[in-house]
């Protein structure tokens, strides 16, 4: 996928990288986020730009929503607060990724809530006036502090297993940087830098605007598109890598790239040639071969 062609997933991760700086400013009441499941497996719809989960609350209508990695909080319209009679819990700050600008946001009780076809119980999530042209939210894979999550694009599957040495990866794990599942991928001179597994993002690779005359490449940057964030617009700069990056088993030869913000990010083009396992509960993960499922969820 060319930068420009992955410039609506620019705009989409941004709007997601809201999210994943969440923090509670009062304390959401007892009840949410008491009985998430341990063990199951969770029914993905997949685009070339989107992985995406289908949300019910209670008796409710199914309802889409983002299955990102790149957010550590649940999001969801402002609109289904009234629509679904959600009780308000508390409230949020959340932090833009790209600018650092902070907004408080009130948060909600999910309760009865099903998830991909998998109870899970009560949740909470921030409610924000969403992008709702093919989804109503996002749900974090950081929900599922009681378990391991396996996920597996490449064959479609999401399976939970419980947290034990029986089904951890025997590989050591990458710690979390900024709370959000890493990787310290491989660069041309043979450094490594930190970066965030965001399945919101449908571009490749997105490295910060602050390498962008450090890194080698083909020609030099050159404006691709624009994006848009909380409070800020501005340019977004893509060109060619020269030289081999390396991610987990994925093995890059001259990629593409695009320079944004000031973090890193692994986009989903990437995400589906590797098993990513995510212990949500001990801020680390696993970057593993594609087809690496635990033996009860092959």
């Amino acid at each position: 996928m060319s930068p420009a062609a992955s410039l609506c997933a620019v705009l989409l991760s941004l709007a997601g990288a809201t999210a994943a700086n969440a923090q509670p400013v009062t304390d959401p009441v007892d009840g949410a986020r008491t009985d998430l499941p341990v063990a199951g497996e969770i029914t993905l719809f997949q685009s070339p730009g989107r992985v995406m989960v289908m949300m019910r609350v209670g008796d409710g209508d199914l309802l889409p929503m983002v299955f990102d990695t790149g957010s550590d909080g649940n999001t969801i319209d402002l609109s289904l607060v009234d629509r679904l009679k959600l009780e308000k819990i508390g409230e949020v700050q959340e932090v833009d990724g790209s600018t650092g600008h902070v907004r408080i946001l009130p948060s909600v009780a999910l309760r009865d809530l099903t998830i991909g076809g998998l109870p899970v119980g009560s949740i909470d999530a921030a409610a924000v006036e969403y992008d709702r042209n093919d989804a109503m939210g996002i749900f974090s894979s950081e929900t599922f502090t009681r378990s391991l999550l396996y996920l597996d694009l490449a064959s479609g599957r999401a399976v939970l297993t419980a947290r034990d040495a029986a089904t951890r990866p025997a590989q050591a794990p990458v710690d979390y940087v900024d709370g959000l599942p890493t990787v310290h991928m491989v660069m041309p001179d043979g450094s490594t830098l930190a970066a965030h597994f965001d399945t919101g993002f449908d571009g490749a690779l997105s490295l910060p605007l602050s390498m962008i005359d450090k890194v080698p490449l083909e020609r030099p940057a050159e404006v691709v598109g624009r994006f848009r964030s909380i409070s800020q617009e501005g340019d977004v700069y893509g060109g060619r890598i020269k030289g081999t990056v390396r991610i987990g088993p994925v093995v890059l030869e001259n990629p593409e790239v695009t320079f944004l913000g000031d973090i890193a990010n692994i986009g989903l083009p990437i995400i589906r040639k590797l098993t990513l396992v995510i212990d949500a509960e001990a801020d680390r993960n696993w970057v593993l071969a594609p087809g690496s499922l635990p033996e009860a969820g092959q």
